[in-house]
């Protein structure tokens, strides 16, 4: 997957309105629990994700080498990688268009350094506010808290508007002592697919995947992995709306990488997203 050609191969209900998602990208209904098909290993689920970007390659190593202090893991005039521990994001570079692609995705840090992440962050860059719905009165006013996953974050833009996220969640085993930097990214924990039916999207994940939603006790089918690693299938929405910039989902090309019990590729119907399972 080398160019744009090749990456291009490949309902919250449809009418929601933005006043019902009371918490971004992760809803709050929880609902009695289903009996799921799952073929997890239960290990960092995403391997890579492979993203276009208008923006020039070295104003985004700038950015994630310079301000967040990733390594790279590879690079030439066409793409360049940023490694994660295990997990790796990979930025294709594509001429400017009058749609810029942006996404959305998520770092896994251990769960009990949110405030650490904050301090450190703040440092090298701003973090979007948080709306007073989402927040928790223990925490800073730019922490968000998303009580059904029981966990809190932190989110900013990078240099191409893609929005990034920091996750702290407390159901996992992996507090760790001392202070934070870079090093304590453990992971690409979510990659967002933007889709007209979440609930379609997700049940067939579930079906080729075999993909549990996520968490279990829910029966809105959205979130597919565990804390692990989500693949999110999200509604075209505004995010920021709480800003002076607020900006829509778009649909663009995107490629995930991630592990599983069966080697198969997946491509969801009539959108450019493509994920390929690995043993």
């Amino acid at each position: 997957m080398n160019d744009h050609k090749h990456l291009s191969r490949r309902n919250f209900v449809k009418n929601a309105s933005l006043g019902m998602m009371l918490i971004g990208l992760h809803p709050e209904i929880i609902l009695p629990k289903k009996h799921l098909k799952s073929n997890q290993s239960g290990s960092d689920l995403i391997q890579n994700i492979r993203l276009l970007t208008s923006t020039s390659l070295e104003e985004m190593k700038a950015f994630y080498v310079g301000r967040m202090g990733l390594k790279v893991g590879q690079e030439n005039h066409k793409e360049i990688t940023f490694v994660v521990g295990p997990s790796s994001v990979t930025f294709i570079k594509i001429n400017q268009t009058q749609d810029p692609p942006w996404y959305h995705f998520a770092f896994n840090i251990p769960e009990n350094q949110v405030l650490k992440a904050r301090e450190w962050h703040l440092k090298h860059t701003p973090l979007i506010p948080t709306p007073p719905r989402a927040q928790d009165p223990k925490f800073p006013e730019d922490v968000r808290h998303f009580p059904h996953w029981n966990a809190h974050s932190l989110f900013f833009w990078d240099p191409a508007g893609n929005l990034l996220e920091y996750i702290a969640r407390h159901d996992l085993k992996n507090a760790k002592a001392g202070s934070f930097s870079s090093k304590n990214l453990l992971n690409i924990s979510e990659i967002a697919f933007v889709v007209d039916d979440q609930q379609d999207m997700a049940k067939s994940m579930n079906k080729k995947l075999g993909l549990g939603v996520y968490p279990k006790t829910t029966n809105f089918w959205w979130a597919m992995g565990d804390e692990n690693g989500l693949m999110l299938a999200i509604p075209k929405r505004i995010w920021g709306e709480n800003t002076n910039k607020p900006k829509q989902f778009g649909i663009h090309p995107t490629e995930a990488t991630i592990w599983g019990n069966q080697n198969i590729k997946y491509a969801y119907k009539g959108f450019p997203y493509s994920i390929t399972m690995k043993k």
